[in-house]
């Protein structure tokens, strides 16, 4: 099961998608026609899943064949492994625990009308499995997670701000964290990693969602 198919989809996010997608398209100046490589970046429950997947819906419905590679399948270790990791030694939080370079690989894969294989996690089993990247007839990649913005291939940069603190409720709703209590210890790790990549952002979105451009 892939990132987008653990996500319900509602109306009021294809309402937003649509709203991005314009401003994507009016105040960034990229043609979905270029083939653009859309990067959304933030912390942990803030978005970047659903926004990404959103935004790929309403892709299509314009005609735009759109994949989306999360960053949770690029992960050197999977979940819960990954946890019991941090546990022993939390000095490896941060985006040394992904694999960026198979993930920068696949965008150079779609910049050549390549198709590739790719790694999908699998929550359930703790495990890795592989699935097909149709990339060679695809017209948008969208690249979603906290670290995504490292990415130096990336025609749109966005970043949601809603930090681990805003999003309590939606991550315990979303029930797919380890209920432990390193993990506040984890998340405020992240957020002094993850905050500076705002400053690289094309477009932030705010704790509503909220768009802005960056000035």
């Amino acid at each position: 099961m892939t990132g987008e198919e653990r996500l319900s989809i509602e109306p009021s996010h294809l309402a937003f998608a649509r709203a991005l997608l314009d401003t994507i398209r009016r105040d960034v100046g990229i043609r979905t026609d270029a083939r653009p490589v859309i990067g959304i970046a933030g912390e942990s429950g803030s978005g970047k899943s659903i926004t990404a997947t959103a935004l790929a819906q309403v892709l299509r419905e314009t005609g735009c064949s759109t994949v989306v590679l999360h960053q949770d399948d690029y992960f050197l270790r999977p979940p819960r492994a990954n946890h019991q990791h941090r546990c022993g030694d939390l000095a490896s939080v941060g985006p040394q625990e992904v694999d960026l370079t198979r993930l920068a690989t696949h965008v150079a894969a779609f910049r050549m009308g390549r198709d590739a294989v790719g790694p999908a996690v699998d929550h359930r089993l703790d495990a890795f499995h592989t699935r097909p990247l149709p990339l060679a007839q695809a017209t948008v990649l969208i690249v979603e997670g906290t670290y995504v913005l490292d990415l130096d291939d990336l025609d749109v940069r966005i970043f949601l701000e809603a930090t681990h603190q805003d999003t309590v409720e939606r991550r315990r709703r979303r029930n797919r964290d380890v209920d432990a209590p390193i993990v506040d210890q984890v998340l405020a790790i992240e957020h002094g990693l993850i905050a500076p990549y705002a400053e690289r952002a094309h477009l932030l979105i705010d704790r509503d969602f909220v768009v802005r451009l960056r000035r």
